[in-house]
């Protein structure tokens, strides 16, 4: 029989990967000299605490009712893998050197940051309710947003 994965197995992940895009980000801001970028990352940081709150609700709707949802082999082992807090934490994520970091660099952790993030989110895609999937769809709409924009300001440093 296939294990099943718990959408709030899954929700807990994402509250805290928006936990960490909030620390990261904020970061960034007090670290920032220039303003338009000090602006973009604050911008950043505020989108990542709207995440943490749909994501807090969500889970909260469904703690409710708690229900395994079954899912693929596949779906199951890379919602496991991404659940891992190290793949947030690894490439780097050391947040005391963050200060420490050159623009650039910095700017290509939170394009990896926000890449991560959207493989979660993608993953997640299955195991959501169909009630509840225009939350998830608007999130990675955003998540995709900030991958584009996080790029487009790589490419001008």
């Amino acid at each position: 029989m296939m294990e099943k994965f718990s959408i709030l197995e899954a929700l807990d992940t994402a509250i805290e990967t928006e936990k960490l895009g909030i620390e990261f980000y904020g970061k960034l801001v007090d670290t920032v000299k220039d303003p338009e970028l000090k602006e973009f990352f604050q911008w950043l940081r505020g989108e990542e605490a709207k995440h943490l709150v749909k994501y807090t609700n969500l889970k909260k709707e469904y703690e409710k009712r708690e229900r395994k949802v079954d899912m693929g082999e596949e779906a199951r082992a890379l919602l496991r893998a991404l659940s891992e807090a190290e793949i947030f934490r690894a490439s780097g994520w050391d947040f005391e050197k963050v200060k420490e970091m050159d623009l650039k660099e910095a700017v290509k952790k939170a394009l990896e940051f926000e890449k991560q993030s959207l493989l979660f989110f993608y993953s997640l895609w299955d195991s959501v309710e169909k009630e509840h999937a225009d939350i998830l769809r608007e999130i990675i709409l955003e998540e995709r947003r900030h991958v584009v924009k996080l790029k487009e300001v790589l490419e001008k440093l």
